[in-house]
């Protein structure tokens, strides 16, 4: 059923045009590093002579400062000015890069790494903070998620050059990485030129009581936060040995396992910017347990596949249907929570549990076999659907006019 939006005057701003490509690029040009992390380990055991354990646990650092940086500005982000996070953030980015470049041993990296992770968090929560106040939620994060998709295909054709830049004349005395960092360095400086674009709300939503400080979130949406973060966990344990899937149970090359993944880019484009319209139109609670549902099945198709047939047709989709349920979910907590708080923490929760879902995802399919996975993910689909759904709920009986957001709006 078709419904409106009766929240349209609580204090929401209107992104669109220009505005949202500033907002959009503002995420990307920032978070580079982090989109193209599966480089950056490459690198680093190439320039550093280390184990995958070491140069993973770069990776483990970094983005638990994401996780960190979000969470923290996330409460913050309603409160503070925009652009003066941005600046400040992106010129740290910009010096801790420089001081990557520089490192001369893998425990700089372990310290660089992990406060620029921190700084992009901080950037990531505001610009997801600042999505979340957007008069259509569900398109406004689409169109970010849908973006995030393409910055991985260019920097998936960028960074393999990159790591060649050590072999340019004059450049010899970078490393492999090296490459890398100065690429996301010339992305991050980049973004300079859009903060002045980037919309920004009223400055009374820093939703405040008379005392000055902001209203405790609902719980609700604290679960809510939680629930998305423990599917992204059951999703990660398996997707991320896709190509182990395909390579050893299958019996696919890892060139074909790429093609795949190419398609699926593809459906990662295309996917949010359908959600985006679906979540602007529709209510929440549909769409969201059906992609929930469409995942169950795709993680047992996955792990049980034996042909290619299977591979083929479940892979691609399996690997980007969590993106597909973002907009949607997103625009129901930002309709929870006007101020854009719960939006812009999102980060941290999918974060942590992505962040810990390889090693327990490994010791699952040691234990038993890839099966085990995809049995594992419909456990966490069910418990994340579970922790979500008074949260969608909610959020719906708030679109349809039916009750009132538990957090105050803009001038409340």
């Amino acid at each position: 059923m078709q419904v409106s939006d009766p929240q349209a005057d609580d204090g929401r701003i209107d992104i669109s045009g220009f505005a949202l490509v500033a907002l959009t690029a503002m995420m990307l040009l920032s978070f580079s590093a982090a989109i193209g992390m599966a480089f950056n380990i490459t690198g680093i055991v190439g320039s550093f002579a280390v184990s995958n354990t070491a140069a993973g646990l770069v990776a483990t650092i970094e983005m638990s400062g994401v996780a960190t940086g979000s969470l923290v500005f996330a409460q913050i982000a309603p409160r503070l000015d925009p652009h003066r996070v941005y600046i400040a953030a992106i010129g740290s980015i910009i010096a801790l890069t420089g001081l990557t470049i520089w490192a001369p041993s893998i425990e700089f990296l372990y310290v660089f790494r992990g406060l620029n992770g921190f700084c992009a968090g901080a950037v990531v929560a505001t610009v997801m903070a600042t999505a979340g106040r957007s008069t259509a939620p569900e398109s406004t994060f689409g169109v970010i998620n849908s973006a995030v998709g393409v910055m991985g295909m260019v920097l998936a054709i960028i960074l393999p050059q990159a790591l060649k830049l050590n072999q340019v004349g004059g450049m010899g005395a970078l490393s492999q990485v090296d490459g890398l960092y100065v690429v996301y360095l010339v992305l991050a400086a980049f973004a300079i030129a859009f903060i002045r674009f980037v919309p920004v709300a009223p400055t009374t939503t820093a939703q405040t009581h008379s005392g000055g400080r902001a209203p405790d979130l609902p719980l609700i949406g604290w679960a809510a936060l939680l629930g998305l973060g423990m599917i992204f966990f059951g999703h990660g344990t398996l997707v991320m040995f896709i190509v182990s899937v395909g390579v050893e149970q299958v019996g696919l090359t890892p060139e074909t396992v790429g093609l795949v993944f190419m398609f699926g880019s593809i459906f990662g484009i295309i996917a949010p910017l359908a959600a985006g319209w679906v979540g602007t139109h529709y209510k929440a609670m549909l769409p969201v347990s059906a992609i929930i549902g469409v995942m169950m099945v795709l993680a047992v198709l996955l792990s049980q596949a034996t042909s290619p047939a299977m591979f083929y047709v479940a892979a691609p989709f399996f690997a980007m249907i969590p993106i597909a349920m973002m907009p949607i979910a997103l625009g129901a907590l930002a309709r929870l929570d006007p101020s854009g708080r719960l939006a812009g923490a999102h980060p941290a929760f999918v974060t942590f549990g992505a962040a810990i879902a390889p090693l327990v995802g490994g010791a699952v399919s040691s234990a038993g076999n890839y099966t085990a996975n995809g049995w594992l993910v419909i456990i966490c689909s069910l418990i994340g659907g579970a922790l979500m759904f008074n949260a969608i709920r909610t959020a719906d009986r708030v679109r349809d006019g039916h009750a009132v957001s538990p957090v105050p709006a803009a001038g409340e």
